[in-house]
């Protein structure tokens, strides 16, 4: 880190207020690291020890989200429990997984396949067929697979993946845009509890910042959670094509100057 007079203290400000605005981003929608992370890298932290501290944060922030929303009658507990095992399964295989894909190439089909998801999820006409009136009763083959797949995805990268995550929920659930952000902030924990210990043991982990961006997270993520029960649904749907359209011009733009 920057390590020059006033910035050695005045550095914990800035990493507090980070970890909220990142966690606030993330309690509605998603792609909050796509901030995070290189401003972490510019103030001087190596890229892998970025990823490591970065998540600690997430993980305090989704806590701080779901608690308030679960207090509020949001968290569908018989879902979460349905979708748990696969979601830790497909954690365990991606931190053993290798990625092959270029960065490249990885950021262009990411942009992509987040303006598809914000396309798809915005038609009126839904050409995979309607959402379930109600949540399934048991788990499906297909559920299981998918969101082990997308729990792989999101234990290896993260970035992008409240997005996937809401787009999947929404068509597995036919939830309302509040439920299924309770339940992906807390989905996203148990993943991100997975890869965060794994990075933290192999000294990944820069802990005073990251316990800064931590309490910052924690105050994020209750704010974000505040705001969408205030705002509704609309409002959160609004915001989440929004932020992922950002987030797509942001990794289309980086990728054509780098």
């Amino acid at each position: 880190m920057i390590e020059a007079g006033w910035w050695e203290y005045g550095q914990y400000a800035v990493f507090f207020i980070l970890g909220a605005v990142v966690s606030l981003i993330n309690s509605i929608a998603g792609g909050g690291s796509s901030l995070s992370l290189p401003i972490m890298i510019f103030l001087g932290m190596p890229a892998t020890v970025a990823n490591g501290t970065n998540r600690i944060g997430l993980i305090i922030g989704n806590i701080s989200s779901v608690a308030n929303l679960a207090k509020h009658g949001y968290l569908n507990t018989k879902l979460f429990r349905q979708l748990f095992f696969p979601s830790l399964a497909g954690a365990c295989i991606g931190v053993f997984f290798l990625v092959s894909i270029g960065d490249k190439m990885f950021q262009a089909v990411l942009a992509a396949a987040i303006c598809l998801v914000v396309i798809m999820s915005r038609l009126r006409k839904d050409i995979l067929g309607k959402p379930p009136q109600t949540p399934p009763a048991r788990l499906t083959l297909g559920g299981a697979i998918g969101f082990a797949l997308v729990s792989v995805y999101g234990c290896i990268v993260q970035v992008g993946v409240g997005f996937v995550q809401i787009f999947s929920l929404t068509r597995y659930t036919g939830l309302d845009a509040i439920h299924v952000n309770a339940l992906k902030n807390c989905l996203t924990t148990v993943f991100l509890i997975v890869s965060t210990t794994a990075l933290a043991y192999a000294g990944k982990v820069n802990w005073p910042i990251a316990i800064v961006m931590a309490a910052g997270a924690w105050l994020g993520g209750y704010l974000g959670s505040s705001l969408q029960r205030k705002k509704g649904n609309r409002f959160i749907e609004n915001f989440v094509s929004i932020s992922s359209v950002a987030l797509a011009i942001y990794l289309i733009v980086d990728l054509m100057i780098h």
